[in-house]
């Protein structure tokens, strides 16, 4: 079973964005998906049109020990989602605790299971990355996305230890413009810097007006506007992950 978990520890990096169109990419192809949020902002919730709030299970509950089975919803977008739940962000540290997500999921079965994470290291992280079998780092091509990607790698580095299976599947540049030079810089730059550390580069995704309105309408990206430049360059990302 494939599980991606999607993170970095910055925000505003389209990392939310980069979970969803994924797991929408996932569906177009025809595979079972189920995305699990694991941030208390509860963005991707919203984006994939998962019902969150009080009387549903979340991933607050999963962490708790409760059956992933009754806590799935199956959303208009075609696909399975466990919501967040404010109450993430009191998940307690304790005696193999990291290991709560994998535990949980170990027994489903997906053609794909892909983890939103919150943008900081810490406890809700680390059990995405615990349970995962390949990452996903989202960036900008900004001066200030390099070092986010040190502290991700080198956190990714730590959970292999007990994680042998996780692989660093590569760095994506999002809302990408390269008519910019600077841009452009930055992309020889981060992807300079990502080779060195050997983490492959998967791709851009250019920006667009569609994705901002597909995750308001909680529409999936490929019903909503399947034609526009960051459709096709999610789905290139996610085809080429099959492949690899």
């Amino acid at each position: 079973m494939d599980i991606i978990t999607v993170a970095i520890q910055k925000g505003g990096t389209g990392k939310t964005t980069t979970a969803a169109v994924l797991a929408q990419a996932a569906v177009f192809r025809g595979r079972k998906v189920l995305a699990i949020d694991l941030d208390p902002q509860g963005n991707l919730s919203f984006a994939l049109a998962a019902q969150a709030g009080p009387g549903t299970g979340s991933s607050y509950d999963l962490l708790n020990g409760d059956p992933p089975e009754g806590l799935i919803q199956t959303t208009r977008q075609d696909l399975d989602v466990i919501p967040a739940a404010r109450d993430l962000s009191t998940i307690s540290t304790g005696r193999g605790s990291a290991r709560r997500l994998q535990r949980a999921v170990e027994a489903l079965s997906y053609d794909l299971i892909i983890i939103d994470t919150p943008p900081t290291a810490g406890e809700l992280q680390y059990n995405a990355l615990q349970a995962a079998t390949r990452l996903i780092i989202p960036l900008q091509a900004d001066i200030y996305n390099v070092q986010s990607l040190y502290q991700i790698t080198d956190t990714a580095r730590q959970i292999q230890e007990s994680n042998p299976a996780l692989l660093i599947a590569g760095i994506v540049l999002t809302q990408y413009d390269g008519r910019s030079t600077i841009a452009r810089q930055m992309r020889e730059v981060i992807t300079g810097k990502a080779a060195a550390l050997g983490v492959p580069f998967l791709g851009v995704t250019r920006a667009a007006v569609a994705v901002r309105e597909a995750a308001a309408l909680q529409q999936s990206l490929f019903e909503y506007a399947p034609k526009c430049k960051p459709a096709a360059d999610y789905l290139s990302i996610y085809d080429s992950l099959q492949e690899g």
